[in-house]
């Protein structure tokens, strides 16, 4: 498993943990270019660490929604076209994995309380 990070001034990063070929997906896409990764202090509860951080300002908080929301509706049609009508388990657990994580990304870039992205 890989993971991302959204990070809060004084508070625990929230990880968003992916399988690896989802991550591998999201590295081949513009999301891994919106934004430039900086040497950033953020302060995690009492300590200071010393992080390679992406800021989450206007710009590239909106870039990153219009982008995971671009991909939320081609993953849905994706699933509409391969789900079928009695799907099993499995199938359906695979088919929307990436679904679910996408809404899990968004979730976390629309929450202004996060003012940082570590991607790797």
């Amino acid at each position: 498993m890989l993971d991302m990070s959204f990070y809060a001034e004084g508070q625990e990063p929230h990880t968003v943990e992916m399988k690896e070929d989802f991550f591998e997906w999201l590295a081949h896409t513009n999301f891994s270019r919106i934004g430039k990764s900086h040497q950033t202090v953020v302060k995690i509860e009492e300590e200071k660490e010393e992080l390679l951080l992406i800021k989450l300002d206007p710009e590239n908080r909106q870039l990153l929604k219009y982008f995971l929301r671009d991909a939320i509706i081609l993953e849905s049609e994706k699933i509409i076209e391969n789900l079928g009508d009695a799907p099993s388990k499995e199938d359906y657990q695979k088919l929307t994995y990436p679904l679910k994580k996408l809404h899990e990304l968004r979730r976390c870039v629309e929450n202004e309380t996060y003012q940082y992205l570590q991607r790797a």
